[in-house]
């Protein structure tokens, strides 16, 4: 009888993408690793809030690397029915696309049908089209898999989308009813969860922790719950409150506001350690290049920002500039750390 219920609900493995030392496409003040975390618990959340008969798995829930083998072998071991490896995209361009596998199985392209048309709808944003590619996430899966890229990170008009709550829950609900159009899940009541008046919320200027039964891991809806303003300016006021500086709203920070609020706990704030140039250089030596090198010595092409705060070999070395091996051009001294 167990297992019989088991079948009988539908299996989501939501999959974000990089994670631990493989940040992904990084600019504006963004990681793709943070925001696929976010965007996926967000899916997750929303699908088995709204939904009857669905059980959502994540590949990672926490930032930690996983190989792409890793990724699709999970999802194949959970006999899932659906696998969405979560993205951003970088490069330039706008808007949203998504991938499925070239051989197109029939499933496959109307999961992509479903979940694309209903993303578009709820993000409204530059439609790049329904693509296929070899990659390798859905090559291995064995159930109808997609992999949807999300904006541009590179593009400062969609970093400000992504920089925003509001707009990362649209992208969540957009994924989640398309999954459920899908895999034809029934509408179910959300669990919503009131907050009892009599109780109220400690207001001991000594302690941060206020008292709520929100336990989800979005700072916006830990705020509603508290009865306090979720905008980004409020949230904004807060984070430097608490010791947060340069707060943009990325899922680093607005984890780390969570915290301190819900848990009270104690964050210091990091101090920045100087970026200093090396004494002295030598081949083989790892130097990074500064976020504030402009151009490269030996031409006048502008180091793109991918390419700074990375590490890379030194080849050969200059008098005022050293060669990297990784890019296989010459930078000058002063702009490595």
């Amino acid at each position: 009888m167990y297992l019989e219920m088991i079948k009988m609900s539908k299996i989501v493995v939501i999959d974000p993408g990089h994670g631990g030392h493989d940040p992904g496409a990084v600019a504006n003040g963004l990681r793709e690793k943070d925001l696929t975390l976010d965007i996926s618990k967000r899916t997750k959340r929303y699908l088995e809030r709204n939904y009857k008969g669905v059980k959502v798995y994540l590949t990672r829930t926490n930032d930690k690397y996983l190989t792409l083998a890793q990724r699709a072998n999970y999802a194949n071991r959970k006999n899932a029915d659906l696998f969405v490896s979560m993205h951003i995209n970088a490069g330039g361009g706008t808007g949203y696309e998504s991938f499925i596998h070239t051989s197109k199985a029939s499933r496959t392209v109307r999961a992509q049908n479903n979940v694309h048309d209903r993303a578009i709808k709820e993000m409204a944003v530059t439609n790049r089209g329904k693509k296929s590619a070899n990659f390798a996430v859905l090559r291995l899966s064995k159930m109808p898999a997609i992999l949807p890229e999300n904006l541009f990170i590179d593009r400062k008009a969609d970093a400000n989308k992504l920089k925003s709550s509001k707009f990362l829950d649209k992208v969540a609900k957009g994924h989640a009813i398309g999954i459920a159009n899908f895999l034809k899940l029934s509408s179910g009541k959300s669990t919503k969860k009131t907050t009892s008046k009599g109780s109220g919320a400690s207001k001991s200027k000594s302690n941060n922790k206020q008292t709520s039964s929100y336990n989800g891991d979005s700072i916006v809806d830990y705020l509603k719950s508290i009865g306090q303003p979720s905008s980004f300016a409020h949230r904004k006021n807060l984070a430097a409150k608490h010791g947060i500086r340069n707060y943009t709203g990325t899922a680093t920070q607005n984890l780390q506001l969570l915290r301190i609020l819900r848990d009270g706990a104690k964050v210091k704030p990091t101090p920045t350690k100087p970026k200093t140039q090396p004494k002295t250089y030598r081949v083989g030596q790892k130097v990074k290049i500064k976020s504030s090198a402009k151009k490269y010595s030996r031409s006048n092409v502008t180091i793109p920002t991918k390419y700074k705060n990375k590490s890379y070999t030194i080849q050969q070395v200059g008098k005022d500039d050293v060669l990297l091996k990784e890019l296989y051009s010459w930078v000058k001294k002063k702009d490595t750390y």
